[in-house]
């Protein structure tokens, strides 16, 4: 499975809706898909330069944009744009038989006209190893504004899920009540997920399931222990998170037909090295049907604690619309 990766890369005389200002921020929609930048305070010229990654279910739909000033009530409209991804994805298909291009070669050109928002020509372009177009977006039902946005591809291997169990000896940072109120953040890319808190507890147990979308590489994660307050978060320590070897593994055994055997089958260990966060031996086994790795996480950067983790896979059927 591919995601569309639309990196909001800037806002150009986007119009002015407080006294002197804006303080706007992206939204995009494709389907029943939402997902929408930061807040640049007080800039008609913002830069946002952030990734928002659409699932691709049918090549023919439309991208809607629209751009909102944030305020305290309610958020005023600052325009809206549509821009159609077809001729991208097209490109984009055909990727393996541009290998070997040159760094800028143009693939195709897509020409501003009355069914989409283009302000100038758009070109799409072989750059870095991939398929890449450059587009400025001219919003309409506004006095003034321009987005400046950049789309590629990312290939997906498929869904990891953790299953963050509990964390063991944490360190205090509540000094009244000899305790702490920890949550676990985990950041890879621009993905970025957290933890439930869980209040007075060196010990706590959270049982919760966090999915994140793996790519081909796949990214470092980073996982975070922080001691949630009312003004200030304390840090718990934190750890990376190592899942090459476990993508490893699932990509082997999609590869070897039949080659998991028994309940319990140990497919790989993993030994605690300088490399790895791990506290002891890690083993990634085939349990109930799928594809399971127990970790313990020592916690860098504190006086103590350690994170047990459960790895699991969750296999993506393949997109036939591309």
């Amino acid at each position: 499975m591919d995601r569309l990766i639309v990196r909001v890369k800037r806002g150009l005389n986007l119009a002015i809706r407080d006294a002197a200002s804006s303080d706007p921020y992206v939204l995009i929609k494709m389907a029943n898909q939402k997902l929408q930048t930061r807040v640049v305070e007080k800039n008609i010229n913002p830069e946002w330069d952030e990734d928002l990654a659409l699932s691709i279910s049918d090549p023919h739909l439309p991208v809607h944009l629209f751009v909102y000033d944030k305020d305290k009530f309610f958020d005023d409209k600052m325009g809206k744009a549509e821009f159609e991804v077809s001729p991208f994805l097209e490109a984009a298909k055909k990727r393996l038989e541009l290998e070997g291009l040159q760094d800028g070669t143009i693939i195709t050109t897509v020409e501003p006209n009355r069914q989409n928002c283009l302000a100038q020509e758009s070109q799409i372009v072989w750059k870095d190893g991939k398929v890449v177009q450059n587009m400025f977006l001219r919003l309409k039902n506004v006095e003034s504004g321009e987005v400046e946005l950049q789309l590629s591809m990312e290939n997906m291997l498929g869904l990891l899920r953790i299953c963050v169990q509990r964390g063991i000896n944490l360190a205090i940072r509540d000094t009244f009540s000899r305790s702490s109120d920890p949550c676990v953040v985990f950041q890879m890319g621009q993905q970025k997920l957290k933890t439930r808190v869980v209040k007075r507890s060196l010990n706590p147990e959270w049982n919760e399931d966090l999915t994140l979308c793996i790519s081909d590489p796949p990214l470092p994660v980073q996982l975070f222990v922080h001691d949630t307050d009312v003004s200030f978060d304390d840090k718990l320590g934190e750890a990376e998170l190592d899942i090459n070897p476990f993508v490893e593994t699932v990509v082997m055994s999609q590869r070897s037909a039949g080659g998991l055997q028994h309940n319990g089958a140990i497919l790989k260990r993993i030994k605690p090295n300088r490399e790895n966060c791990l506290a002891e031996e890690s083993q990634i086994v085939w349990k109930d049907g799928q594809l399971v790795q127990d970790l313990v996480l020592r916690l860098k950067n504190v006086e103590s604690g350690e994170l047990e983790l459960q790895l699991h896979w969750i296999h993506i059927r393949p997109s036939n619309s591309l």
